[in-house]
């Protein structure tokens, strides 16, 4: 009798949405759930982590602007470079009734990470995802969507990374998420001129 295997699988859109309505896919690929995953689903089925279930959710995500599409697998457990203060995430911005992906995030909370199998030393920026921004899409699939209003992240240098996190799998306190899901993809020089929408599916 053949062992059925749980291998999460997940995909990546990218699409530009400028003030007009005009929309522009700028990404669509595969991405890799990392081992990060595998550590939070762990402590999860074994009971050796948070007795929370919330614990086990996908609830932050962070950009940056060190990816690289030829150097990464599923061992990556941080951003290369992530975007490193919390007002380059923005506030936000009154949300348009027709439209979903045009509502920002609200809340960027700075919190000490699980990278590596340890927590570190300083704070890093996380953007909250919503549970609004959140569906299920099939049976086994969830749907996250992650927004950049015009005034979010307008820094100097490209967006070329994305992570999505677990929120807190060991139970830390204080709260220490940990990468589960990565893609480099290619330089986008983020401006006011766009809204950036990544729609990002999970496939357990």
């Amino acid at each position: 009798m053949s062992r059925s295997k749980f291998e999460p699988k997940g995909h990546l859109e990218i699409w530009k949405i400028y003030e007009d309505g005009e929309k522009e896919l700028h990404w669509s690929e595969q991405n890799v759930i990392t081992s990060g995953m595998g550590v939070g689903l762990s402590n999860l089925f074994s009971a050796s982590g948070s007795s929370s279930i919330k614990d086990y959710q996908i609830t932050y995500f962070q950009v940056g602007t060190g990816g690289d599409l030829t150097g990464y697998d599923q061992t990556q457990y941080k951003l290369n470079t992530h975007i490193p203060n919390s007002y380059d995430y923005g506030r936000l911005v009154q949300p348009d009734k027709d439209e979903d992906y045009t509502v920002a995030f609200a809340d960027v909370e700075d919190l000490k990470p699980l990278e590596n199998g340890s927590i570190v030393v300083g704070s890093k920026p996380f953007a909250k995802i919503r549970y609004s921004n959140v569906h299920r899409v099939a049976k086994n699939a969830v749907r996250y969507t992650l927004v950049l209003s015009p005034r979010s992240c307008n820094v100097t240098a490209p967006l070329n990374e994305v992570g999505l996190f677990m929120r807190n799998p060991l139970g830390a306190d204080p709260v220490a998420p940990i990468l589960v899901a990565y893609r480099p993809f290619t330089d986008i020089k983020k401006t006011d001129a766009f809204t950036l929408v990544f729609l990002w599916t999970i496939q357990f």
